[in-house]
């Protein structure tokens, strides 16, 4: 009866969980609970936790085989029960302290160097001609969706030709507010017939990368209808 009890707990589980839920499995020993595939960005392994939560472990601490391996026996956010261990007082592994992603980018030491000043462009031709003034109707819907975002570091220009955006972010909040401040400019912009794919450069005040990204029209209409999250859109994006 006993038996019977857990085993109908795990199925309601199951039945709730698994189409929204993936299981990481450590080389310690350890699952994290994800909320789908984890995502490998070179060296480093990118998790969405159950809660949104971004974090990021080392490739070579990832069971690879083992994580596979159990989330074809083990689907969703499921231990599983081991009849006749009912009784077991085994601990449950839990995962390592994770980073966030503002550690990531200060582990790989990534400067992304900002434009030149207005004094150095006038001593370059070829600075002068790279970087040019943004187009007054584009900078005025930025300013005001940016402002109205309370993102006051920034600095929008034309770089050979295509708008460039440079942000200052220094937390993890600040990037996504950043980038989904980003999608409804353009998304603003693409419903007044002005649509454009531009690039987004953000860097730490200390001038480490917060990351570049390229966003087209189509990109910032999925993140500002919900489909996809600034997260996600971070994840598959990110230049570092």
């Amino acid at each position: 009866m006993r038996r019977s009890f857990f085993l109908a707990a795990a199925l309601l589980v199951l039945g709730a969980s698994a189409a929204f839920a993936y299981n990481v499995l450590l080389k310690n020993g350890s699952i994290i609970f994800a909320r789908e595939p984890y995502t490998v960005k070179g060296a480093k392994v990118i998790i969405i936790l159950q809660n949104g939560t971004v974090v990021s472990y080392d490739l070579d601490q990832i069971d690879i085989p083992g994580t596979e391996r159990y989330n074809k026996e083990n689907p969703g956010n499921v231990i599983a029960i081991v009849p006749g261990e009912a009784h077991s007082n085994a601990a449950i592994p839990t995962a390592r302290p994770t980073q966030s992603l503002q550690d990531v980018m200060r582990q790989k030491k990534v400067t992304i160097g900002a434009p030149p000043s207005k004094s150095a462009a006038a001593g370059s031709s070829d600075a002068a001609s790279s970087f040019q003034s943004v187009e007054p109707f584009i900078e005025e819907t930025f300013h005001r969706i940016l402002d109205g975002a309370s993102i006051s570091q920034y600095r929008l220009t034309t770089y050979r030709g295509r708008v460039r955006l440079l942000a200052t972010a220094n937390t993890e909040e600040a990037v996504f507010n950043t980038l989904s401040a980003t999608a409804r400019a353009l998304a603003d912009l693409s419903a007044k017939g002005r649509a454009i794919t531009m690039d987004i450069v953000l860097t730490t005040s200390g001038g480490e990368s917060g990351g570049s990204f390229e966003m087209n029209p189509d990109q910032a209409r999925l993140i500002v209808n919900g489909s996809l999250t600034p997260a996600d859109y971070f994840i598959k994006n990110v230049v570092l």
